[in-house]
């Protein structure tokens, strides 16, 4: 596992949308891993104020729409490394999805080269590769982005941060920035206010017994601790030189942040893993003969060095997945939420199992029902879109970020669930003290 080292004092950096779940999960690492930095959050709305005295924490009242306010404010910040971790909620409106995720990047991007900034890590999303109804089973990073064609309808969120995403990477090199991209799965942890609540008022609302497919599609999440990690890990290697080709020479080793995973191709034992006949303990790494169906390989051109080391060895101009490595069955990840939230027993030992068919033609029936009350599908309680994507696989091979960024999962997907689930329990205990205090006042 690679630990981000400390910073110089003249490093400066800023998070744009620091007071969000991830931004402001990023602004405390940052302020703890770097005290002698100076620590910019930026956003509309300041939410942080127990920072303690003394601390290089700054807030700056940004408007990602608009380039003069985000130049504004990297200018006063005076960021050398910038994070970008805003973005609107998966349910918010196209407009809004295209004015954040777009617009604002581009404004954020153009600000950045103005500014002087040296180093742009952008939080992008696992879905700017996922066409729906497709099953993703361990892809890497040459599946390529999707792209919409605005005359066909609306857009979707996917849709623009596929668009931001390519406008980052673009970007690098242009005036002294280097850029990269980190595509994250569902964020889990302490602060989640989407993922683990989705399932948690699934079941309040009294529906944890019933599951729809057969429960063989894999699913991967990621915790918010391992996602700051990485984003640290980004900054850091972002202007490291190339990475030597005898690097791939080493296999990685299984990722088990909680038991042993299955390993990845490349890993210290190749798949399938035979239990009762397992690989010597001395096995020696294999020479690396990449070819065209890896995703470190790049033919060289006439002109080139065949031994030159690759620039795909390089993590500026690069998209990377970050997940925890351990995908999970989807409605058994939901059911290990269901245990950690609730002192009764669940109901996950008995699930009613219904068809996938099933599952799509309620969807369909739910979408027509919010038609005739004037609902767009994502604002139904279930619509097709989210059917198809919790019913196909969905997780991604990570060695690109283990090998470009050092990056290991530091925390489990258990324990991301436990204290992800702990937080929202004290949350949910604030939010009805405060709803009785309401009413009190009010007799």
């Amino acid at each position: 596992m690679s630990t981000p080292t400390s910073s110089s004092p003249s490093e400066s950096y800023a998070v744009l949308g620091g007071e969000g779940f991830l931004g402001g999960a990023l602004v405390s690492a940052l302020l703890s891993r770097h005290p002698a930095s100076h620590v910019a959050s930026l956003g509309l709305t300041q939410r942080r104020f127990d920072t303690p005295s003394g601390a290089p924490y700054r807030f700056f009242r940004t408007d990602i729409t608009s380039y003069d306010s985000v130049l504004a404010a990297l200018r006063a910040s005076a960021a050398t490394t910038v994070f970008h971790t805003a973005s609107p909620h998966a349910k918010a409106s196209a407009r809004v999805w295209r004015e954040v995720n777009v617009g604002g990047t581009a404004a954020l991007v153009r600000a950045c080269r103005d500014a002087g900034v040296r180093k742009l890590v952008f939080t992008s999303s696992m879905t700017v590769v996922y066409e729906q109804g497709v099953a993703l089973k361990n892809v890497d990073e040459r599946m390529p982005r999707i792209r919409e064609d605005e005359d066909e309808g609306e857009e979707t969120y996917a849709g623009t941060k596929a668009k931001a995403e390519q406008l980052v990477l673009e970007a690098n090199g242009q005036d002294g920035l280097l850029t990269c991209a980190l595509r994250i799965g569902g964020i889990i942890g302490p602060g989640d206010r989407q993922v683990l609540p989705g399932f948690i008022g699934v079941y309040n609302a009294g529906q944890s017994a019933f599951q729809m497919g057969d429960n063989l599609n894999l699913f991967d999440f990621v915790t918010v601790k391992n996602v700051v990690h990485a984003h640290l890990l980004a900054a850091e290697r972002l202007d490291a030189p190339p990475l030597p080709l005898t690097t791939l020479d080493n296999r990685l080793p299984a990722i088990a942040c909680t038991v042993q995973r299955r390993a990845l191709p490349t890993s210290k034992h190749p798949e399938p893993i035979d239990p009762a006949n397992p690989p010597p303990s001395n096995d020696p790494p294999f020479p690396s003969s990449r070819n065209r169906w890896n995703q470190f390989f790049r033919p060289p051109t006439d002109a080139e060095d065949s031994s030159a080391p690759d620039s795909d060895l390089t993590l500026a101009g690069q998209a990377v997945f970050i997940t925890n490595g351990e995908p999970i069955a989807f409605w058994s990840f939901a059911r290990a939420v269901y245990h950690a939230y609730s002192a009764r027993p669940p109901r996950w030992y008995e699930p009613v199992a219904l068809p996938s068919a099933v599952g799509m033609l309620f969807a369909t029936l739910s979408e027509w029902a919010g038609r005739v009350q004037g609902r767009r599908p994502d604002e139904c309680g279930v619509n097709r879109a989210y059917m198809a994507y919790v019913l196909r696989d969905m997780y991604f091979d990570i060695e690109r970020a283990r090998r470009l960024l050092g990056y290991e999962p530091i925390e489990s997907l258990e324990e991301g669930i436990r204290t992800g689930v702990e937080w929202y329990k004290r949350d949910e205990a604030r939010e009805q003290e405060r709803n009785r205090a309401g009413q009190a006042k009010t007799k």
